[in-house]
């Protein structure tokens, strides 16, 4: 079994949001280099991995399937009482 890197707590607060928090990560790791080695790599999980989330990060989220795994939303909302004149 491979051994763990030992990593030292964080001296400073986390940034304030997800995007704060790459930007902090991308300032000491240069986050384009890492995703390229990722996607040059032998093994084919981790390519098809690294692939699916660029796809989703410029397309988004697949479509729901279809079928009954599909939530309904039902709006049962009582209308706002207006004056009748």
């Amino acid at each position: 079994m491979e051994s763990s890197r030992k990593i030292p707590p964080g001296l400073e607060p986390l940034p304030i949001d997800g995007e704060a928090f790459v930007d902090a990560v991308h300032s000491r790791v240069d986050l384009v280099s890492l995703e390229e080695k990722l996607l040059n790599s032998l093994d084919d999980k981790v390519v098809q991995r690294e692939l699916a989330y660029l796809r989703e990060l410029r397309y988004g989220k697949r479509a729901a399937p279809a079928g009954d795994d599909v939530p309904q939303i039902i709006v049962d909302m009582q209308r706002p009482e207006r004056d009748i004149q």
